[in-house]
């Protein structure tokens, strides 16, 4: 699908000369007949941020500045204004010059030398302080007509706002945009491009905390009107970058739910672009293509209804109902900003689903269970205290703790030995003997009537094997049947329910880009503790956001279960609630759509997304 057809046609507008003869040339019937009416080109306001890097996304920019540019060449220009908190560094213009080379190149594996016989010419303004923005030598660069595009380096969008805003540089920059020049830039130089600016973390703030409303520095204009981002930037959005190679996801709902606060009517929506991953945005109407080596992401607080509130000491985010898609590279793929609303091959998908009314699922053990995201930093917190609790009632019998899916049996010694410890000094009064699958003669007898039973797993992708060890599932099975207590812990957890992820512990950012991409999950059978959900454990310190749109994508009747580390879901007598310190969030992927973009990456449309905090029960 063309996407340019998707925009609204150039007004017919006549040269001066026969603006005058209109009637009469009416009145002849000549206007169709005359050449001379043929309308003339207008320009589009494109802005193109970037999630980030200097690399294949620069294509993209490069091909939407070439669609405006008129002359004999294609002119941008490359301005470092967030370059860094305390320019000039020496290294400034070395890098800087790197920077403009490598958009030279990326322009010319672009162009149609045929169309444009001077190539691409790219420069530079020493724009790097606040004197520059007033400087002449950046004035005549910004103002110069030839130009086609304009592109923004990385750095700290704070810093690039606080040398731009009201100034004669922002001034020319406007002007450039209404004459047509495409503004792009990367990371912090994408985070610019929209009027309502997520400035980024405050000093409380990173992956792990990102929903707490604190937790992010929110330029909205007020009470101070010099901190926003660019004026002429999208008054639709708030813009994002390293969303998945980051784990931002949660500070993009923080950003929404606050915009909500602020505005009302649902607020704005939030738009997350990963790693050399670009989109353009056409008139702050159209929103696509996508192109580079990920996705986007769009955040909607409106279309679905959503509802949020701010509890507890923190003012964590609770919310219900936020509404998400995931564009893909694909020409076939837009978003309408005014509808919100993604298209696919010119079919707009509008949410027409309903969500959760209360969790579809459901154990059917007799035991409680306590499914925990990853307690090993807080063994001494509320959710090892509450496994306790729960077995030490009389009359004590054994206390289990079993280690499945580790790499060694000394790794599952170590933690067997860790976790029993801090068993007794959380207030265990009772018996404790620990098994290692594989290693240890395992009799499912002797699950029964245990007064707990905890469930270490070391790695999920083990786990495959150690869940077809018979014996081990009949363990399981008989304890969620007639133990007091049962709790899973980390990879144990995931493998808790009716289907899990069978892939690799993330290890970097490459893993959690890795994890938008489309059939990235490897589901296997759970030990279906729970039915009806699969739970991924260390949603926020692993960043494993994209792991609950893979599974969702393969298994959209469950509910897809991210559990935060030092946090937990107790269930028993069919409710469910958040124990510990960080949130839970479940994905409902019933009424998504999904497909595979030009660069194997996921596209997910209408895909819901619910929040809770601790001492929240799961549901409405």
């Amino acid at each position: 699908m063309d996407t340019n057809r998707l925009t609204a046609p150039a007004p017919l507008r006549l040269p001066a000369p026969l603006r005058w003869a209109l009637p009469a040339l009416l009145s002849l019937g000549c206007l169709l007949a005359s050449a001379e009416s043929a309308p003339q080109w207008q320009p589009q306001r494109t802005l193109y941020p970037i999630g980030g890097g200097y690399e294949e996304a620069l294509k993209g920019f490069s091909r939407e500045v070439i669609k405006q540019a008129r002359g004999t060449a294609v002119r941008m220009l490359m301005v470092p204004a967030a370059f860094a908190d305390d320019p000039v560094l020496p290294e400034d213009p070395a890098i800087l010059a790197e920077d403009v080379e490598l958009l030279r190149q990326a322009c010319e594996a672009v162009v149609n030398r045929t169309q444009f016989p001077q190539g691409c010419v790219v420069g530079s303004v020493p724009l790097y302080v606040a004197a520059d923005a007033h400087a002449p030598e950046v004035l005549r660069g910004l103002n110069d007509q030839r130009l086609d595009g304009i592109f923004f380096t990385g750095g700290d969008q704070g810093y690039a706002m606080k040398i731009l805003a009201n100034t004669e540089s922002e001034a020319a920059m406007k002007l450039a945009a209404k004459r047509g020049v495409v503004f792009g830039g990367t990371s912090a130089g994408g985070a610019v491009q929209s009027l309502a600016m997520n400035a980024g973390y405050t000093d409380a703030g990173d992956s792990t905390t990102g929903l707490q409303k604190g937790a992010i520095d929110l330029w909205l204009g007020h009470p101070d009107p010099n901190k926003r981002g660019l004026v002429f930037g999208s008054r639709k959005l708030v813009v994002d970058a390293h969303v998945y190679s980051r784990g931002r996801l949660g500070r993009m709902l923080n950003a929404g739910a606050q915009t909500v606060d602020r505005l009302g009517q649902g607020g704005l929506l939030g738009l997350g672009m990963d790693y050399d991953t670009g989109v353009s945005i056409h008139n702050d109407s159209w929103l696509g293509p996508v192109s580079g080596v990920s996705s986007g992401i769009v955040v909607d607080f409106r279309s679905a209804g959503a509802r949020h509130r701010w509890v507890g000491p923190k003012e964590a985010l609770s919310a219900r109902q936020i509404l998400t898609h995931v564009l893909p590279p694909s020409s076939a793929v837009g978003f309408d900003l005014e509808a919100r609303m993604p298209t696919v091959s010119g079919r707009r998908l509008p949410w027409t689903g309903r969500g959760w009314d209360a969790p579809q699922w459901f154990s059917r053990q007799s035991a409680s269970l306590i499914l925990s995201g990853d307690i090993s930093d807080d063994l001494g917190g509320p959710v090892l205290g509450e496994f306790v609790r729960q077995a030490n009632r009389q009359p004590l019998g054994t206390l289990w703790v079993v280690a499945a899916g580790y790499g060694t049996p000394a790794d599952a010694q170590t933690d067997l030995g860790r976790y029993s410890r801090a068993l007794s000094q959380a207030g265990w009064r009772g018996q404790t003997r620990t098994l290692i699958q594989g290693q240890s003669f395992i009799d499912p007898a002797q699950a029964r009537d245990a007064s707990g039973v905890l469930l270490l797993g070391g790695s999920q992708a083990l786990l495959k094997s150690a869940l077809t060890d018979v014996r081990f599932r009949d363990f399981v099975r008989h304890a969620g049947r007639s133990a007091r207590v049962v709790m899973t812990e980390r990879a144990m957890t995931a493998a808790a329910g009716e289907a899990f992820n069978a892939i690799d512990e993330p290890a970097s950012e490459d893993d959690a880009i890795a994890a938008f991409k489309a059939n990235n999950a490897v589901l296997r059978p759970g030990l279906g503790l729970v039915q009806g959900a699969a739970f991924e454990p260390r949603l926020q310190a692993d960043k494993r956001w994209g792991r609950l749109y893979g599974i969702g994508a393969r298994a959209r009747q469950l509910a897809v279960v991210g559990i935060s580390e030092a946090s937990a879901i107790v269930m028993h007598a069919g409710l469910a609630q958040v124990l510990g310190q960080n949130p839970v969030v479940t994905l409902d992927a019933r009424s998504a759509s999904f497909l595979t973009g030009d660069n194997g990456a996921l596209g997910a449309f209408n895909v819901l997304l619910d929040v809770y905090e601790p001492g929240e029960r799961i549901g409405r």
